[in-house]
């Protein structure tokens, strides 16, 4: 049987031979269907251009259905178009060589352009004869020669591209001929390759595209749910065009408020998606969908109702699982993550969480332990809240950035607010005041020691055996003291916190002052010990700064602290941009003006010689030059102040000019920038007004965990808020103990509404008698008295474990929408009756 090669394939172009052997009987087994209506087949112009490779596209995350540049040649084949038919019974074979329309047909020649032109038109007859051409060329779709070379963009990657009304036929004719030619998963698991979308695969698109169908098909033919796109375009980059959603699909389903596709790739029996996987920097699927949170309304709703049913779903398939505990390499919690990206909505679900389904009772945050009228006792737990674990919410909220949203409102939601409030009442305040006593003392001893220093010889100064030159030996030491560990305090400071150049004027002001103030108290001691009376200016420098530091303390007053926050923001934004512009001024009109001045002329009499006049016998005028740009700064200083004098000196010539830049000075400065500069204090007053009281907060919370931070480990335990409560029954059946903090709570909008199973004594949590309310699980009664039941939420202190014998009235709360009526409460008294229940 003769084969053809690529030079017979040219001829047969011009040949045209009938069949050497006669059509198989109808009826015969091994008769062959008529060949389909033949197509035109596509003579190559040249050998280069039949074995060549298609062109290249651009990369694109949208694809279009069209392709630039010149046709591609087509791969090169082994193909023999001689076609082998069996007569009936057992005579031999004879072969017939196949029309030109036939062998047109069978030899149908596919490239890369071709398949990609194919599956964006949605064109299925154009790729009817693909899987006898890979058969016969024994290649696959996924060879790279079908790929794109610069992106690795795949023909299924191109299909799901380009969907019609929501759906591509190619789709699944693709994957069939994937399937007979054995490459189905790398089909559907081929990704894209280059650095911008890389790692980006059908699934991935079908999620994005919110097509359920697609996700289906392409999940029962093995699609790989953990399958990650890191390329550039899905990071999470300052300044560059992309979208993060924690590379996995799963986390990309989530993000899009896809809850129907959530459920099915972790609940699908194909291939169920890890509920636990992580990204590349270590973010499961709910820090992914903390990221996606921008704090608005709408975006807010569906990440909270997103991140409450992904964290059910996860305790109903894996109760052993503690996903909202799992970190990314940071260390941080998906609660810990809202608190330092500033996601204010989303933080506020998670602390105040109350879930009261029985059998996912376990993850709520928040229990309501008594409820009257719009009163109502909550207990919030502070796990990841409190400063006794590491990145905990109240530390990274209060060492944050002053670049992260929201950052002083976040400390008003309840718990932290009135945990912070707790820990001020109970030790800080006490430890706070002892320390402004003592910095009070310390600048007494630093004034007076500076005040009664030596003024004859040189330094250093010999003891004088007297009280007095011990007092003030002794004065020094602890003045020198102070600096040091002000010195080494600001250097822990700057280690731990490591502030940028804005946070460090803007957060760090206090901090920077002190630190300040210690190294002129250092160079005082410097100074003083090299023999210098220089060491003067450095220590009065150092103690007008220590005086102004007294501010500091003033945090820990309201309404003191409120009017210092002020004055350091009109210094920090309205004075700095005055002094900016006055500076500017100042050193423009003094440079024009002692440009004009020349020294000695006209033999004058200078301003300085006037003012002497009226100071009374004995004052002699200054020998001082105003031809200099220092002296005439300080002259003009005077004009910005209102005790400037026109006639400062006669030394000119050109004396129309002189005034003329005197007044235009005094206007731009005296009446123009001090002015504005007023007018612009009392906006900022106006404006921060409640700005300030947050910030004070914020700053009188650095200054609560700064306390607790110079304690002891043992100590911080010992001054720990809350209490450890048993909340309840753990997804495993043992007993949910935690460390809850309580807050007493007024609503007057939601009070008389369904609040579940609460304390039937409202305000008893300290008594010894304590009614409990419970509730019983479902698949854990039998078998058990009523002590072993679950009590939702079953609230007693840890250190009490005794049982009172009464059984308490028992009342069973309804879900009711009006008014509250008598017969929506059920009160049972029998023993008997609640025993059943």
């Amino acid at each position: 049987m003769k084969k053809w090669g690529s030079s017979d394939l040219r001829e047969s172009q011009d040949l045209r031979q009938e069949d050497s052997c006669p059509e198989p009987l109808d009826g015969d087994p091994n008769s062959r269907p008529a060949p389909a209506k033949p197509h035109s087949f596509p003579v190559a112009k040249s050998r280069s251009r039949l074995f060549g490779k298609g062109d290249s596209e651009d990369t694109s995350l949208m694809d279009c259905s069209y392709e630039e540049g010149q046709l591609a040649s087509c791969p090169a084949i082994t193909v023999s178009p001689v076609v082998t038919v069996q007569r009936p019974g057992d005579g031999p074979t004879c072969a017939r060589q196949p029309s030109q329309d036939s062998a047109a047909e069978n030899l149908k020649l596919y490239d890369r352009r071709k398949i990609f032109e194919a599956v964006a038109q949605n064109n299925c007859e154009e790729l009817e004869s693909l899987l006898l051409f890979l058969k016969n060329s024994k290649k696959q779709l996924t060879d790279s020669e079908f790929k794109d070379p610069d992106t690795g963009k795949t023909c299924l990657l191109k299909a799901m591209l380009n969907l019609h009304d929501g759906q591509n036929d190619t789709i699944p004719l693709l994957l069939e001929i994937a399937r007979q030619t054995d490459s189905l998963k790398e089909l559907v698991n081929a990704s894209y390759t280059d650095g911008y979308y890389k790692g980006q695969t059908a699934l991935h698109i079908a999620i994005e595209r919110r097509n359920m169908a697609l996700v289906t098909l392409l999940v029962e033919n093995g699609a790989d749910v953990q399958a990650a796109a890191n390329g550039d375009f899905f990071k999470k980059t300052k300044g560059r065009p992309g979208f993060y959603f924690g590379e996995l699909p799963l986390s990309l389903a989530a993000c899009t408020n896809q809850l129907g596709t959530v459920k099915f790739l972790l609940q699908n029996s194909w291939q169920s998606a890890d509920i636990s996987a992580r990204d590349s920097v270590g973010n499961t699927v709910l820090h992914a969908l903390v990221e996606v949170a921008d704090n608005t309304a709408d975006n807010t709703k569906f990440v909270t109702s997103m991140y409450n049913e992904i964290l059910i779903l996860g305790a109903r398939l894996h109760p052993a699982l503690k996903l909202e505990e799992l970190t990314n390499k940071k260390g941080l919690t998906p609660l810990a993550l809202a608190a330092s990206s500033g996601k204010i909505g989303v933080l506020a679900y998670i602390l105040q969480r109350e879930i009261q389904e029985p059998e996912c009772r376990h993850l709520s945050r928040k229990f309501t332990e008594w409820a009257y009228g719009p009163v109502h006792s909550s207990l919030y737990d502070l796990s990841c809240i409190d400063t006794c674990e590491k990145n905990s919410v109240l530390e990274v909220i209060a060492y944050s950035s002053s670049e992260t949203p929201n950052r002083h409102d976040m400390l008003l939601v309840e718990p932290l607010n009135r945990l912070l409030q707790d820990k001020w009442d109970r030790f800080v305040k006490r430890i706070f005041y002892f320390n402004f006593f003592i910095y009070c003392l310390y600048m007494i001893i630093f004034t007076t020691v500076a005040y009664y220093r030596p003024v004859e010889g040189r330094p250093p100064f010999k003891l004088k055996h007297t009280v007095g030159g011990y007092f003030r030996v002794t004065g020094e030491i602890l003045s020198v003291a102070g600096g040091v560990y002000f010195f080494f305090r600001g250097i822990q400071y700057f280690l731990q916190r490591r502030p940028s150049l804005k946070t460090l004027f803007v957060d760090s002001y206090s901090e920077m002052l002190f630190f300040v103030q210690s190294l002129f108290m250092l160079g005082t001691v410097v100074l003083y010990f090299c023999h210098c009376k220089e060491y003067v200016a450095s220590m009065v420098f150092s103690l007008a700064m220590g005086w102004t530091n007294m501010l500091y303390y003033t945090r820990g007053f309201q309404q003191m602290g409120i009017y210092a926050v002020m004055i350091e923001k009109m210094i920090l934004r309205d004075l700095c941009r005055f002094m900016f512009v006055y500076l500017v001024f100042l050193f423009g009109f003094s440079t024009a003006v002692v440009t004009l001045i020349e020294d000695g002329k006209n033999g004058s009499v200078s301003a300085e010689l006037t003012s002497h006049r009226w100071r009374g016998p004995g004052c002699r005028p200054s020998d001082s030059s105003y031809n200099s740009l220092y002296s005439t700064c300080l002259e003009l200083f005077k004009f910005t102040i209102g005790m400037g004098d026109l006639e400062f000196t006669e030394n000119y010539d050109f004396k129309a000019v002189f005034v003329t830049l005197l007044l235009a000075y005094v206007i731009l400065t005296y009446i123009l920038l001090l002015n504005m500069l007023i007018a612009l204090m009392g906006e900022t007053v106006n404006k921060i007004a409640q700005e300030s009281k947050n910030i004070w907060k914020l700053q009188r919370a650095i200054t609560i965990l700064d306390t607790e931070k110079s304690f002891l480990k043992c100590m911080r335990k010992a001054f720990r808020s809350g209490k450890l409560l048993q909340v309840g029954y753990t997804a495993d059946g043992k007993d949910d103990y935690r460390w809850c903090f309580r807050v007493d709570e007024v609503n007057w909008t939601t009070w008389n509404t369904n609040v579940g199973i609460i304390n039937e004594d409202p305000g008893n949590c300290e008594g010894i008698k304590r009614t409990l309310s419970f509730s019983l699980r479902s698949g854990r009664a039998a078998g058990r008295n009523w002590k072993n039941f679950a009590l939702v939420p079953l609230l007693r202190d840890a250190s009490t474990r005794e049982r009172h014998p009464a059984r308490p009235e028992e009342v069973h709360l309804k879900h009711f929408a009006g008014s509250l009526k008598p017969e929506d409460a059920e009160i049972l008294k029998d023993s008997a009756a609640l025993g059943e229940k």
